[in-house]
């Protein structure tokens, strides 16, 4: 398993494991002050060389992926250029998202950590993408919904922290959720992805099911009469999508390195 202080890992620690990553990372040139300032944050988070880390040791890639910041598209996997774009102005988004909660004075954690760990679960997410697309991996439902699984599986089984980082990137959802008007558009109901707030009680699900002795007031919001219920079958849940990504990632069991 990997083990580090925080996502910001050691530079001695980095070279040594993205040597071989076939991971690619470019910046396009900032075009105001925010877009550098976010280069800067991202470059510093250490959350690309995570990410080739984890490559490197659970889904490595045949072919080379790109990570592209910059732009106005995205975050998306683009299968034609096997490449991930994310522009500058998400990790923005989200600092501000985090900030005008009051992420710090409520849970103690600085907005530029949560931002950060949502960084890196949509990284892991849109990589899911490109290596269902570079293994050939057969999806029977939502794909969206399988990379979510992945991303969280991923960060909760090999990232120190993970859970606390994947409790930041489900507040992510739900901020978004609370700016959303009180109705969906026609169009939002075919949409490949899942709501907004599916997506922060599906992740939330998982942080539960995968230790709920550590995680125990996690689900509290629901409702008396269903919370017991949706407890036992979230662990039944982490249980199932935990062992089905280890199958295709072909993790036999417990890592120890």
């Amino acid at each position: 398993m990997i083990r580090t202080a925080s996502i910001a890992l050691t530079m001695s620690l980095l070279a040594a494991t993205s040597a071989n990553a076939k991971i690619n990372v470019n910046y396009e040139e900032p075009e105001s002050s925010a877009e550098q300032s976010a280069r800067q944050a991202i470059e510093q988070s250490g959350a690309n060389e995570l990410v080739a880390d984890l490559s490197n040791h659970y889904f490595p890639f045949n072919s080379e992926l790109t990570i592209s910041y910059g732009g106005d598209d995205g975050p998306l996997y683009d299968p034609s250029t096997h490449t991930v774009h994310m522009p500058y102005a998400f990790y923005n988004d989200s600092l501000e998202y985090f900030t005008k909660n009051d992420y710090e004075k409520r849970f103690g954690k600085p907005a530029k950590d949560g931002a950060v760990d949502t960084l890196l679960h949509t990284l892991l997410h849109e990589a899911g993408h490109a290596y269902i697309a570079d293994q050939g991996i057969p999806i029977l439902g939502k794909e969206e919904d399988a990379v979510d699984n992945f991303a969280a599986v991923i960060m909760l089984n090999y990232v120190d922290q993970g859970a606390d980082a994947t409790i930041s990137a489900a507040d992510m959802f739900a901020f978004e959720s609370d700016d959303r008007p009180d109705y969906y558009d026609f169009y939002e109901y075919i949409g490949e992805h899942s709501f907004d707030l599916q997506r922060y009680f599906a992740t939330l699900c998982l942080v539960y099911g995968s230790d709920p002795d550590a995680h125990k007031d996690l689900l509290d919001e629901i409702e008396d009469e269903y919370r017991d219920e949706q407890k036992d079958k979230c662990i039944a849940t982490f249980e199932e999508i935990d062992y089905n990504w280890k199958q295709v990632l072909n993790i036999k069991s417990e890592e120890n390195s």
